[in-house]
């Protein structure tokens, strides 16, 4: 029932280019994260093993010849549903299991005042330098990311939180169907457990609300547990988990 989660993923986190293979969804963005460079067999028909190999091998070149490693998410609405036993058979293993939570906005905790927080309708260079130091963001990958946002055409919220003056924290949502896309949510290394993401994040929520949205959803590393235990916190409920397939470790 939440397949259409899986398709406003795709569109709030964009990759730079995008193509279609007999109903997956093969993205790139100059392989910066796994969720833009990556296979989405989010449709397609049960086939057989001889017709499904030959599809995998497609792919398999695709990215080849884009300079990357094929990498497949694995959700519970794969077609055809034996490709990740396929996968795992060619020695594919599994990396970064996940889990994607949602939140209904009715009832949002206000917001302290603690600190001052912003958010922009637009990307600035302002919230880029701040996320390019706070996650130690490469030269390259900033570029691929600015990219990647600047051609998104759905609306978008990028948040900063300043403590004494100083960003410490930002994020972004994007909203598309009455969602908002909660991503590179980030803190300061040393300024975490102060509360200042559970801030940030009721903020850009109710930012979310005001533009019209009524859900949100996010995606987290299972092994992350502090972030999820701010998920749990703030009542996101698991709907699915999903992981990635790539070829060795």
């Amino acid at each position: 029932m939440y397949k259409a989660i899986e398709e406003i993923i795709l569109n709030t986190w964009p990759a730079e280019q995008s193509v279609l293979l007999n109903g997956w969804v093969l993205r790139t963005a100059a392989g910066y994260t796994k969720r833009a460079n990556s296979v989405n067999p989010l449709y397609g028909e049960e086939s057989s093993l001889a017709d499904l190999t030959k599809q995998i091998n497609l792919a398999e070149q695709y990215y080849k010849d884009a300079g990357l490693k094929p990498v497949f998410k694995i959700t519970p609405y794969i077609q055809p549903a034996n490709l990740d036993e396929a996968l795992a058979e060619r020695g594919y293993t599994v990396v970064e299991p996940s889990s994607v939570r949602l939140l209904e906005l009715e009832g949002l905790a206000t917001p302290d005042l603690r600190y001052e927080i912003q958010v922009q309708e637009s990307l600035t260079e302002e919230w880029l330098n701040a996320f390019t130091k706070l996650s130690a963001l490469s030269k390259d990958n900033r570029s691929t990311l600015t990219r990647m946002l600047s051609a998104c055409l759905l609306q978008q919220g990028y948040i900063l939180l300043f403590n004494n003056g100083v960003p410490t924290a930002c994020g972004l949502g994007v909203i598309q169907n009455g969602y908002i896309g909660l991503f590179d949510i980030i803190t300061a290394s040393d300024q975490r457990r102060q509360g200042m993401a559970e801030q940030l994040l009721l903020a850009l929520l109710h930012w979310g609300k005001t533009q019209g949205a009524t859900t949100a959803f996010l995606q987290v590393v299972q092994a992350n547990s502090g972030a999820s235990a701010l998920y749990d916190k703030l009542g996101f409920k698991e709907i699915y988990q999903y992981w990635y397939r790539v070829v060795g470790n």
